[in-house]
């Protein structure tokens, strides 16, 4: 007897297709019937996933060609949870499995830390690797400890390595990385050796007797590393960035690198703040080459310069040097330095203080009881930016300036978290640049500047919430109240930009522009502006005005027409207002 009109739901079955239903209607025993249905549903499964794959293949991401898939997934790359791409479809599985390029991205973007890691990073390192060895760019890697399982997991990659960064400690470097290097890496262009600082290492600095026996702070007959081969042009062909500690430096004089950064450490502890800052004799390391006519960039970060041993030492001299960059708290061992260093004319120098504490004027940094060295560094820039920061700390905040100086649209000098001195200004700037231009960007109203530092200027742009009290700097000095003002301040300046902005607090606020009711008076800038004019008629050529945008409270947003008139009268030439957007 057939079961057709037993089934619970009839009119379900009445959607399957006639064929489906007459088999149904001729099955006579349950278990026919629950064979037949499992059977169906594994079938229509099938078929369902086969209609799902060609509906995906006909949208529109699907359409886009393999590259542009791969650039996309490259780029959605973050850590390992980047996985889970491979599980969206069977097409993107199958062009992340293959994209050797994809793999290359993926192994450039990760750190294996062998040292904190809570699983063995070396299987998962193998699987990346197997992946992107075909990229036909080579591979970047980046290293947290160096034990052996991982240079075992890179012997047969040596020669597919461009870039590699190695946080070592007391064994990894002449045990694992130094005979890895020495094998042969004949792509490789960028070398980072940073030195792995460790918990015990850290407890060791906190007895006073031992705060410089850390491994790599000295070099002396039981220092492992003291004792390494050096590296040639044969192991390292392609050698071009070198980062290193400054101990290990001299294993590397005969390998043809370009760019050179001597820092002590990178990686400390992630739970420790301690900054060590070991003595070292800097220029005894830089003198190994003296003469190495390949050096491009040189980078100087933080430790303590030792005073200098010889004053007979011979300065070095790279001739093709371009970029040099020294960071440290002490002015005075940077201005040593630059006296040992003579300076090509295309030089960028760039000074950065990396002190929360000191506030070392910018003037300390330049070697000025060496006049020559000192035109030889700012001799020919002609254009200045001062841009004045509050840098916020944990218990109190400071306001450094950043100063760049330019010569013909080339930055040929920068100073980074530096104090600013009108005395410092005219030091180093009066009698040994010539400033034409001069831009500044200042926050306070305690303007630290003497414009008697720039006697050529010929335009200033200056912008922030108490830019009057800068202008009032340029008001010419009138000795006594029956003496005619002498405007020797500037006098050749014609071009001036005014840049209002509110300050941060609204309680703070200030009115360069004074803005009284309708009148909307500039009596600030037009007061100085007056007495510029006369009686030597130092008058400008062009005048701008930029006022905050309508959206900020504060100053006035617009000027009148009788306002923008008076000071035309004062102005040989254009005078523009613009609102802020």
């Amino acid at each position: 007897m057939s079961l057709w009109n037993k089934i619970p739901f009839p009119a379900a079955a009445e959607h399957l297709p006639v064929t489906d239903r007459n088999v149904l209607a001729g099955l006579a025993s349950v278990s026919d019937v629950h064979a037949w249905t499992t059977a169906k549903v594994d079938e229509y499964r099938k078929l369902a996933l086969v209609l799902i794959s060609i509906y995906n293949a006909v949208t529109p991401i699907h359409r886009l060609p393999t590259e542009i898939l791969e650039q996309i997934f490259q780029r959605r790359w973050d850590n390992r949870a980047g996985l889970y791409l491979s599980h969206v479809c069977r097409r993107w599985r199958d062009i992340l499995l293959h994209s050797a390029r994809f793999w290359a991205g993926a192994l450039e973007s990760e750190e294996f830390d062998a040292i904190h890691a809570t699983h063995d990073p070396v299987p998962y390192l193998k699987a990346l690797l197997s992946r992107a060895k075909p990229h036909t760019h080579g591979m970047s890697l980046r290293f947290r400890g160096f034990p052996l399982r991982v240079v075992e997991s890179l012997d047969s990659y040596f020669d597919r390595l461009v870039s590699l960064q190695v946080a070592v400690g007391e064994d990894d470097l002449p045990d694992r990385l130094w005979p890895a290097l020495r094998c042969g890496m004949p792509r490789l262009r960028d070398l980072c050796i940073q030195a792995l600082v460790t918990e015990q290492d850290i407890d060791t600095w906190s007895d006073p007797d031992y705060v410089y026996r850390v491994w790599f702070y000295e070099e002396d007959e039981d220092m492992r590393w003291s004792e390494l081969s050096m590296l040639s042009a044969d192991h390292l062909p392609s050698l071009i960035r070198l980062t290193c500690p400054p101990n290990i430096l001299r294993h590397f004089s005969i390998t043809p690198f370009r760019h050179l950064k001597l820092q002590w450490w990178e990686n400390m502890s992630p739970d420790r703040e301690t900054h060590p800052y070991p003595d070292h004799e800097w220029i005894g390391t830089l003198s190994v080459f003296v003469g190495h006519d390949a050096l491009e960039t040189l980078e100087l970060m933080p430790w303590n310069f030792a005073e200098i041993s010889s004053p007979a030492l011979a300065p070095a001299t790279f001739s093709l040097l371009r970029y040099l960059r020294i960071e440290n708290d002490d002015a005075k061992a940077i201005a040593q330095f630059m006296i040992l260093l003579p300076f090509p004319a295309t030089l960028r120098i760039h000074l950065v203080n990396s002190s929360w504490y000191r506030d070392t004027d910018f003037s300390e940094l330049l070697p000025q009881e060496d006049d020559t060295q000192l035109r030889a560094i700012v001799g020919a820039v002609d254009c200045m930016h001062i841009e004045q920061a509050r840098l916020d700390t944990a218990d109190s905040y400071r306001n450094y300036h950043f100063i760049r100086c330019y010569a013909a649209d080339f930055e040929r000098l920068r100073m980074d978290k530096y104090t600013l001195s009108p005395d410092g200004l005219i030091d180093v700037f009066r009698d040994h640049a010539r400033i034409t231009r001069l831009v500044l960007s200042l926050e306070e109203s305690g303007v630290p500047i003497d414009f008697h530092a720039f006697p050529q200027l010929e335009e200033l742009d200056v912008s922030g919430p108490y830019v009057d009290y800068t202008l009032d700097l340029l008001q010419p000095i009138q000795l006594s109240r029956t003496d005619l003002p002498r405007n020797t301040i500037c006098p050749s300046l014609t071009r001036l930009t005014v840049r209002l902005r509110n300050p941060i607090s609204s309680k703070e606020a200030s009115t360069e522009l004074d803005v009284v009711g309708s009148g909307n008076q500039c009596s600030g800038l037009r007061e100085v502006l007056a007495q510029r004019a006369t009686p030597y008629r130092n008058r400008l050529s062009y005048l701008e005005i930029n006022l905050p945008s309508p959206k900020e409270s504060g100053l006035g947003h617009s000027i009148s027409q009788t306002t923008i008139k008076g000071l035309r009268e004062l102005v040989d030439g254009p005078v523009i207002v613009k609102s802020g957007e």
